[in-house]
């Protein structure tokens, strides 16, 4: 059996406002196609197939075309499970109609009742595979409050309430092993942070399994298991080293810290008494996004390589130079005017570093004249003894506009 596995679709997902349905569309083509051509039997979705709980009707016809054009593939089995940012509700408000079509949606679980489980045929009917479906765990689905319990507590609590959810999934598809011949592989699934997984700052990922709880260790998942499929984090990665526990990660960068990551979906063949074999398939780039970071000679060099190649690409501008950059959105605008690339973000770093301290200061502006103030923020943003002069003469220059001809006794009517 071939079993593509993929997860943190985000479907609807925007960045710096902007939406991602063309890149989301061209992905869930390119997917079907790698369906057709890898002759895909299952595919496991893990988590996280839309970005809010009430997905847009865009995000809703990209999915349910993709679910039609999947199944037109060749894919006999589709199973997906819901991930933190879905709704369980909705996902399985259609459950009864896809089940039709071999489309099976897990949307919650619990203690006694451990999410979906499956005995999937292969084409002539014999069963194949058997998979253990558990979607993402919240506090509540595996762990009863007891009053005057400590963090230490709780955390402990949820690892052994999630440990033990997983036992009971893998007991109930042990019970579905044919009584005669080789036993089938059972695929795991989950949609959680396992321990030492890694993530990129901007991602969105928190570090949570249930609810707000600690990362949990490879030893939840039942060793026997063929494969277990994961989702959550989105950087493509196995857990603990172990190559048949993994999450593809997201399809696309959900943020430019993901800009430079390559992107992948994971084929895994297994059968009757065969170990699996995990290939990773790298996914094409739909949008180029790129971050321009340094001072203002650096971001003009970059800015004019990036017009030389004439690609289309969203960009995010850094600025961490030691100057005072002045109007530094109006700047871009000028260098990227007539070019192919598309600003969606403009950042001084030193303002966000400065803003950080700021409550280090001891001292009361009431203790202090306004130019007193000026002179401050230019101590603390590192202005260079070049530029103090000029922007001190237009800040007095200001000064001198709002409150007469005397700055200094207008102050405080500043």
């Amino acid at each position: 059996m071939n079993v593509l596995h993929t997860a943190d679709w985000h479907l609807g997902m925007t960045l710096c406002g902007r939406r991602r349905d063309t890149e989301t569309a061209a992905f869930l083509d390119w997917l079907a196609g790698i369906i057709r051509k890898e002759c895909i039997d299952l595919l496991l979705v893990t988590g996280d197939i839309f970005d809010t709980t009430a997905p847009s009707t865009t995000s809703q016809t990209l999915y349910y075309r993709f679910l039609t054009d999947a199944a037109r593939a060749g894919c006999r089995h589709i199973i997906i499970t819901a991930g933190n940012h879905d709704s369980p509700a909705f996902l399985e408000a259609p459950g009864e109609i896809l089940a039709a079509l071999n489309i099976h949606i897990v949307g919650k679980a619990a203690t006694g009742d451990p999410g979906g489980t499956y005995l999937l045929d292969g084409p002539d009917g014999t069963p194949e595979c058997i998979v253990a479906a558990v979607p993402y765990l919240r506090d509540r689905d595996i762990r009863r409050s007891a009053p005057g319990s400590s963090p230490d507590d709780k955390a402990v609590q949820l690892r052994r309430g999630v440990q033990s959810l997983y036992r009971e999934a893998w007991d109930a598809a042990c019970a579905l092993q044919p009584p005669a011949g080789p036993a089938l592989p059972v695929i795991v699934t989950g949609h959680l942070f396992a321990a030492g997984g890694k993530t990129i700052e901007g991602d969105g990922v928190r570090d949570q399994v249930a609810g707000f709880i600690e990362r949990v260790g490879a030893d939840i998942f039942p060793k026997e298991s063929a494969y277990v499929a994961l989702g959550h984090l989105h950087v493509p990665q196995t857990v603990a080293g172990i190559p048949t526990i993994r999450y593809p990660g997201s399809p696309l960068p959900v943020g430019f810290g993901e800009a430079n990551q390559q992107k992948e979906v994971i084929i895994v063949t297994t059968g009757p008494g065969v170990p699996a074999v995990v290939r990773p398939v790298p996914v094409p780039r739909f949008r180029r996004l790129t971050t321009i970071r340094g001072d203002l000679p650096a971001i003009t060099r970059r800015i004019k390589e990036l017009k030389e190649q004439n690609e289309p690409v969203w960009a995010e501008v850094i600025y961490d130079g030691a100057l005072v950059p002045g109007d530094l959105m109006g700047q871009v605008a000028d260098m990227t005017e007539g070019t192919r690339i598309e600003t969606l973000r403009v950042k001084d770093a030193r303002l966000v570093a400065e803003a950080l301290l700021a409550h280090e200061s001891t001292v009361e502006l009431e203790e202090l004249t306004v130019t007193e103030v000026f002179s401050r923020r230019m101590d603390a943003a590192a202005v260079p003894p070049e530029q103090r002069d000029g922007l001190m003469a237009a800040f007095m220059e200001v000064l001198g506009e709002l409150n007469g001809d005397d700055p200094e006794d207008g102050e405080a009517a500043v």
